[in-house]
């Protein structure tokens, strides 16, 4: 039969009210009725109602995150970050992953029903109307909320400056010489990195090739190879190559490779995120890096503000966080010495 906490009080020798302040940590007990009543627990095996505390704290000390997918590096260390920073802030981590709209939905209503704290949203959300509908859902649900690469009215977000990251990713390559520069991406990876290799391309009067430009949905190993094929079957030719991501990048290389193309000596390649296998890539591969570690942490630290301080939406706040360039093999040796243009 499960213990009763006017069972734990009476073995301790102390109040129910006494045996409460323990169970929340809410007010301070000496050290000697603290292990009278640890003790107590232990003993009876009491486990709190977490149902009843939840009604009467109005709190379950759980948040919901949501990210595309856990088998991609890049998510799977920031959901470490996520979970960890939010351990160490007392709360636990509810973790989903997506790579549809009904999934989302349908994480997001249970998150509801669950009567998670907060949630912190990093899906890939490819409809406007459909991400307008979910922030509606949760905007009525009252939870707090904070995003990730995605903008929405009266909610915080952390965004990474792709279109800057982008950019200097493709000027890296024209300045090597590089003059066919493919891209493959898609909105799965934000679409900014599309637009930053468009304008680096404009920026020094280059035209963009429509043939070795190739969107996919996913953004996946599977993906980056299926594209690269793709652009292979154009016929067009390309002496670089751009990708929305890491994983992408592995998958184009390897399609490439049984085309029998060599990286970099027949195609640079420029990848993004900067993921741990990244530099043990073979050849290591030049990418954009994001700070992973400080997206996560200011995601947590968004979120807890809006938690304690903001329910209405009006102290919504932006974070723009910077990215590097780090320079491997795959981006090639300098083809010649000029400059920019």
């Amino acid at each position: 039969m499960k213990s009763t906490i006017k069972e734990v009080a009476k073995e301790a020798g102390v109040s129910i009210s006494t045996v409460s302040r323990v169970i929340n940590g809410r007010d301070r007990v000496s050290k000697s009725t603290l292990n009278k009543v640890q003790q107590a627990i232990e003993k009876l095996h009491f486990h709190p109602d977490h149902v009843a505390r939840t009604m009467i704290n109005k709190k379950t000390q759980t948040i919901g995150l949501i990210v595309p997918q856990l088998s991609n590096e890049f998510w799977s260390l920031m959901s470490e970050v996520i979970q960890d920073e939010l351990w160490s802030n007392g709360y636990i981590t509810l973790i989903c992953s997506t790579d549809n709209s009904d999934k989302e939905n349908a994480y997001l209503r249970m998150y509801i029903d669950r009567r998670v704290d907060g949630i912190i949203y990093c899906a890939s959300q490819e409809d406007p109307t459909g991400m307008q509908d979910q922030m509606e859902m949760l905007k009525q649900s009252g939870i707090p909320l904070v995003t990730l690469d995605k903008s929405a009215p009266g909610v915080s977000s952390v965004v990474g400056d792709h279109l800057l990251g982008s950019l200097n990713a493709v000027e890296h390559l024209i300045g090597r010489g590089y003059r066919q520069i493919a891209y493959i991406g898609g909105p799965a990876v934000s679409i900014e990195r599309e637009f930053g290799y468009r304008k680096a391309l404009m920026m020094h009067g280059l035209n963009a090739n429509e043939a070795i430009i190739h969107l996919v949905k996913g953004q996946s190993f599977a993906d980056g190879y299926g594209a690269l094929k793709a652009v292979l079957a154009s016929g067009e030719s390309f002496d670089a190559l751009f990708c929305g991501n890491d994983l992408m990048a592995f998958g184009a290389i390897k399609a490439m490779e049984e085309a029998g193309m060599s990286v970099p000596d027949d195609v640079a390649v420029v990848g993004y995120d900067d993921i741990f296998s990244a530099s043990l890539f073979k050849p290591a591969l030049t990418t954009v890096r994001q700070p992973i570690a400080d997206i996560g942490k200011e995601l947590v630290s968004l979120l807890i503000q809006s938690m304690e301080q903001d329910t209405d939406g009006r102290s919504a706040r932006k974070i723009i966080v910077p990215t590097e360039l780090i320079v491997r093999e795959s981006s090639g040796a300098l083809k010649n010495e000029m400059s920019l243009l």
